[in-house]
């Protein structure tokens, strides 16, 4: 959502403490749920925020995330980098109040978005393998269209409610 002046809420209305439990689902197996907590903090004014995710998993212990969201340059409102601080870095995209993010690692595709509404922050992640697409195709008139297709196998997904 935009506020009234026609301007995003990132960063300064995300910017706090967060909670929730994320919900992970692979196909074929039961769902898991982690309770973590979420903290998205300002570094270098209009340019740099940390984004850091904590996950109390009683299954595999606890478990810090501890990512940047950097402006690819200064004044573009659209155009994001995430770094995971590792030599990974990928691309974000910025539209309607929403990140939304595209890549592929080991042979997993992976699409996530990550929004606000309110004092509330939605994430979603769905990967699957990018072996093995399946492949179609129609015609029409004298073009012919080819699309590959790639089955989600993971989901996950947690609703962020700000602290109070």
């Amino acid at each position: 959502m935009e506020n009234v002046h026609g301007q995003s809420s990132f960063p300064y209305q995300w910017i706090g403490e967060y909670e929730g439990e994320m919900i992970i689902a692979s196909a074929g197996r039961p769902n898991d749920t982690v309770p973590l907590d979420f903290q998205l903090l300002e570094i270098v004014p209009d340019s740099i925020w940390s984004y850091v995710m904590n996950y109390h998993s009683v299954k595999w212990g606890e478990i810090t995330k501890d990512y940047r969201y950097v402006r690819a340059k200064k004044g573009d409102d659209i155009n994001f980098i995430f770094d995971e601080q590792n030599g990974i870095v990928m691309e974000l995209t910025f539209m309607n109040d929403c990140f939304y993010g595209m890549y592929e690692v080991s042979d997993m595709i992976f699409i996530n978005s990550f929004r606000k509404q309110g004092d509330t922050l939605f994430f979603e992640l769905f990967a699957g393998p990018s072996s093995n697409p399946k492949i179609t195709s129609a015609t029409e008139g004298d073009e012919v269209f080819e699309a590959k297709s790639y089955k989600p196998t993971l989901v996950q997904s947690v609703v962020l409610r700000r602290k109070q």
